[in-house]
C-alpha cells in the first residue's frame, strides 16, 4: 500500500480520514465544539461531552463531535464520527484512557 502523503493543514480537520459518519442526538446541557470526545448516556442513549468522573454512561468514550452542537438549552441533532482517523490535538476533552478505550472501536488519532 502506497504512503499517503496529506497536503492541505492539518489544523483544518478534525478527521484524517473519511470516517464513519452518523447523525445523533446531542443531550442538553451545553454547547460543544466540533472535535469533542463523547459518552453515551445510558438512560436516554444521547450523546454528551465525556467525562471520566461521570457515572451516568457519559464516562465511557465512543465517539467525536464532527460538528458544533449548539445544545446548552435543547437537544439537537448533529453528525457525529465513529470510527475512523481524527487528529489529536483538534480534540476535545481526548485524554489517555478516552485514547485507549476508542482504539477497539477504531477510531485512531494522529
Amino acid at each position: 500500500m502506497p504512503l499517503v502523503t496529506y497536503t492541505q493543514d492539518e489544523k483544518a480537520f478534525v478527521a484524517k480520514d473519511n470516517p464513519v459518519r452518523i447523525k445523533k442526538t446531542i443531550a442538553s446541557g451545553a454547547d460543544l465544539v466540533q472535535g469533542t470526545i463523547l459518552g453515551r448516556v445510558t438512560a436516554s442513549g444521547k450523546l454528551k461531552a465525556y467525562a471520566s468522573g461521570s457515572s451516568d454512561g457519559s464516562q465511557v468514550p465512543v465517539a467525536v463531535l464532527l460538528e458544533v452542537a449548539a445544545a446548552a438549552s435543547a437537544d439537537v441533532d448533529a453528525v457525529v464520527g465513529f470510527a475512523g482517523v481524527y487528529v489529536e490535538r483538534n480534540m476535545t476533552g481526548l485524554d489517555a484512557a478516552a485514547k485507549l478505550a476508542l482504539e477497539p472501536k477504531g477510531i485512531y488519532f494522529v
